[in-house]
Formats: C-alpha cells, sequence, structure tokens
C-alpha cells in the first residue's frame, strides 16, 4: 500500500506542477498552451533529484544546481527587464523542483507512518 499511496502522490504532486509551471510561463511569456517537453524535463529533473537523496547521495543537488545554471542563465545587458524576469522563472522552478524532490523523499522515508496514519483514519 505504501508504494501506491507513494506513487498516487507523486502523480497528483506532478500534475499540479504542470498546471502551476504552465500558469507561471503564461503569465512571464504570454505563452497559451502546455510546453510537454518541459514539463517532461521537469519530471526528469525531480526524478533524478529524489532517486540521488533517497540513496543519501546529497552531492546531486550541487551537481543538478551547477548544471541548471550553467544551462539557463541568460545574461543579455540590452534588454535588462526580459532577462531579469527569464533568470527569476527558471531559479523558482529550479528551487520548487528540489523543494518537491525533498517531499518525495520524506514521504517515502515516512511512508509507513503514512499509511499505519490513513488505516487509523479510515477506520481499519
Amino acid at each position: 500500500m505504501k508504494i501506491l499511496f507513494i506513487t498516487l502522490i507523486m502523480l497528483i504532486c506532478e500534475i499540479i506542477l504542470a498546471f502551476l509551471f504552465s500558469l507561471v510561463a503564461q503569465l512571464f511569456y504570454k505563452k497559451s498552451q502546455i510546453d510537454i517537453k518541459s514539463i517532461l524535463k521537469g519530471l526528469c529533473e525531480r526524478l533524478f533529484l529524489t532517486i540521488f537523496m533517497f540513496n543519501n547521495i546529497t552531492n546531486a543537488i550541487t551537481f543538478f544546481s551547477a548544471l541548471k545554471l550553467a544551462t539557463r542563465l541568460k545574461h543579455d545587458e540590452s534588454n535588462k527587464s526580459d532577462t531579469e524576469k527569464f533568470n527569476n522563472y527558471y531559479l523558482m522552478g529550479n528551487l520548487i523542483s528540489i523543494t518537491v524532490a525533498l517531499f518525495y523523499v520524506w514521504i517515502w522515508n515516512h511512508g509507513m507512518d503514512i499509511d499505519q496514519g490513513l488505516l487509523r483514519f479510515f477506520g481499519k
């Protein structure tokens, strides 16, 4: 039941995140459609972080952060406002990805407590 519960929570979180990131992209970039490629990249990022943190390889957070900074930061002195929006958008996305991955690891580590709590809640 623990695996099913954790999978359900992760699926719900990923769906919510997909819609939230799409909403933020619409606000920042006036995009009117959902970008499946970006959603899948975010899912892979959180999966990467979750697997490594679950296995207590916390250096993956540093590696992830450096990799994201190297590939995402945009420097354009001519249009400072757009550059700042772009950098803030990706910074917030990275922070959210790390936070969600930590949440997944926490759920995994406390799955038995959650299972027992749900059983008590539903009176079984």
